[in-house]
């Protein structure tokens, strides 16, 4: 069954660096409210730049609000996922320890390490790390897409002497939020 999450991924020059060759941009992951996410994870090469839809194709933009959608796979010789309007790339993360690191599908690591003792348990629960014991390995297919905010509805006239619309009630208690997928404390 996939996992989704939603982060908001802001452009932070700080944490720019490289590690021998290759170079890392660097990014603030926080929750679609704005609430920093704890997650060890501070920068992305270009592939992962490039899946997410950062570097480049944020074309100037300081922050962006991405989908995550992690497809558990029983093997790697599974279709390839197909999602619509998505990157999607085949990884698998594996186990030592209280760690997971994730691989390219050719078995290269990445730059991406998940902590059990320091992420937050739903972004723990999104990637898988916790039902892994320690050396097994999970393949998995990771699409990301960009959600584009919001557009204002349009407004209709409104006839003079007429109540303005409240934002209480039925309607508005059952209005999505995009602060809902963030963990509740």
């Amino acid at each position: 069954m996939p996992r989704t999450l939603t982060v908001l991924f802001r452009r932070d020059p700080r944490r720019d660096h490289r590690h021998n060759a290759v170079a890392y941009q660097g990014y603030q992951m926080l929750w679609p409210d704005g609430r920093a996410m704890t997650v060890g994870i501070e920068g992305f090469c270009r592939h992962g730049q490039r899946l997410l839809g950062l570097g480049r194709q944020m074309a100037g933009l300081p922050e962006r609000l991405i989908e995550l959608v992690c497809y558990p796979l029983a093997g790697v010789e599974e279709p390839l996922t197909r999602s619509p309007g998505s990157r999607v790339r085949r990884l698998f993360l594996e186990r030592s320890g209280g760690h997971g690191r994730l691989h390219f599908l050719d078995g290269t690591p990445t730059a991406l390490v998940f902590d059990l003792a320091r992420d937050e348990p739903c972004v723990l629960d999104w990637i898988g790390l916790a039902a892994l014991g320690d050396g097994q390995r999970q393949w998995l297919d990771l699409a990301a897409r960009t959600v584009e905010p919001a557009s204002t509805p349009p407004r209709l006239p409104v006839p003079a002497g007429s109540p303005l619309p409240s934002a209480t009630g039925p309607a508005a208690a059952s209005a999505p939020s995009l602060a809902s997928a963030a963990p509740r404390g």
